[in-house]
Parts: structure tokens; sequence; C-alpha cells
């Protein structure tokens, strides 16, 4: 996944449905487009992991 999406995935929980971008504001645009006003799970996708769990 590394090769083909390094950088940010935004995933909304309740529909699972999620937006990768290498840029975190671009992502999170992405997200808010589709979901306004609704939380979401944000990770890095990376060498070392991501930032968090779900």
């Amino acid at each position: 996944m590394i090769q083909k999406h390094y950088g940010f995935i935004i995933i909304e929980p309740d529909s699972g449905e999620y937006f990768i971008d290498e840029d975190e504001k671009v992502a999170l645009a992405k997200y808010r487009s589709q979901h306004p006003g609704k939380k979401c799970i944000i990770m890095r996708i990376n060498e070392t992991g991501t930032c968090g769990t779900i």
C-alpha cells in the first residue's frame, strides 16, 4: 500500500468510505466535502506505520 498510497488516509467510520492523499489537508478536504460535520479517523501511511490505531 505504501508504494501506491504514501501519505494520509481519512476514514468515515459508519460507512467505511475512505480518502487518501499525500497531503493531510487535501485528504481532509475531500472527506469534508462528502461528510460535512461528521467525525473521522485520520491515519498516516508510511514506512514506520500509522500515527494511530483503529
